[in-house]
C-alpha cells in the first residue's frame, strides 16, 4: 500500500491505496519533467502556483507495459489518469462482450476520462497500446481541488472542449469518409508528427499499434483493413507491419479530407 501526503489550507491530508492491476506499478515521485507535464495540461494550467505545489505529493507516477488495463467500463471513477507518455485506447463494450476501440488518446490529449471530476463510473476501458507512464491522483485531493479551487473550473472548461472536438472528429469520420479516407487521414495525421525526410523524399514511420488494433481504432475488420491498405498504394501507402512508407503526404491529405499540420 502507498501513502501520498500533502496539504491543503493548513491542513495534512493522507490519500491511501492505488488499486492494484495486473501490469501498473508505482514509482519513484514526480521529476521535473513530470511536473512540467502536469502544469501544461488544461486541467491544472490555471491553478495558481501554491495550489498546484500542494497538489504535486498527492499524484503516483503509474508504469506500464504494452497492453496493460488502466481501468474498465463501469468502475467507480475513484481517480484521475493523466497520461505523460505512451499512447493509451479507450475501448467500449456491449452486454454480450463485444468491444471496439473509441480513440487512442496520447498525452497531447492527456487525461484519460475526466468523470473522477464528478464522481460517478468510467463509462469506456482504458487499455495501454504501449509503454507508458500514467499520472494518478485520488479522489480525495481531486474533491479538496474541487472545492477549493476555482482555476479547476477554467480548467475543467477547458479539457471538455478539448475532448468536444476531438468526440466531433471522430464523428465526422464515421459518418462522411469511407475507410479508405479514414485510414489516409489517420496516416496522414501519424506523419504529421513524424520526422520531415528532406523536401521531396518519402515520410517513414513505426506505427504505435498493430493491425488488428489499428481496425478497431477505425471501425473495420482486420479483413476489411487489408483491402483498404491495397486500395492506397495508388495514394502512395505502402505498409510492412507496422513500417509505414508515404511517398506523396499532399495527395495523401487530399484523399482523406486530412487537416494539414501547421
Amino acid at each position: 500500500m502507498s501513502v501520498d501526503v500533502s496539504t491543503h489550507a493548513g491542513r495534512s491530508r493522507v490519500y491511501r491505496e492505488r488499486p492494484s492491476r495486473t501490469g501498473l506499478e508505482t514509482t519513484p515521485p514526480l521529476s521535473g519533467f513530470d511536473r512540467a507535464r502536469l502544469r501544461q495540461m488544461p486541467l491544472l494550467a490555471g491553478l495558481p502556483v501554491a495550489a498546484f505545489e500542494r497538489l504535486l505529493p498527492a499524484f503516483q507516477i503509474l508504469s506500464t507495459g504494452r497492453d496493460a488495463p488502466v481501468f474498465h467500463q463501469g468502475e467507480t471513477a475513484d481517480a484521475l489518469h493523466i497520461l505523460l507518455e505512451g499512447r493509451v485506447a479507450l475501448l467500449g463494450s456491449t452486454p454480450d462482450h463485444r468491444t471496439c476501440i473509441l480513440e487512442i488518446l496520447s498525452p497531447q490529449e492527456g487525461l484519460l476520462d475526466p468523470s473522477a471530476l464528478l464522481g460517478g463510473v468510467h463509462p469506456v476501458s482504458a487499455r495501454t497500446i504501449e509503454a507508458c507512464r500514467i499520472a494518478w491522483l485520488p479522489e480525495p485531493a481531486i474533491r479538496d481541488l474541487v472545492d477549493g479551487e476555482q482555476g479547476l473550473c477554467r480548467g475543467a472548461v477547458a479539457l471538455l472542449t478539448q475532448h468536444w472536438r476531438l468526440f466531433l472528429r471522430r464523428l465526422e469520420d464515421q459518418k462522411l469518409r469511407s475507410a479508405p479516407q479514414r485510414l489516409a487521414a489517420y496516416l496522414a495525421e501519424c506523419a504529421g508528427s513524424s520526422p520531415q525526410p528532406h523536401a521531396g523524399g518519402p515520410i517513414r514511420f513505426i506505427l504505435a499499434e498493430d493491425r488488428r488494433t489499428l481496425a478497431s481504432h477505425l471501425g473495420m475488420t482486420p479483413e476489411n483493413l487489408s483491402r483498404v491498405i491495397g486500395q492506397l498504394r495508388q495514394h502512395g501507402v505502402e505498409l510492412n507491419g507496422r513500417a509505414v512508407t508515404i511517398s506523396d503526404l499532399a495527395g495523401l491529405r487530399q484523399f482523406g479530407c486530412a487537416v494539414a499540420e501547421s
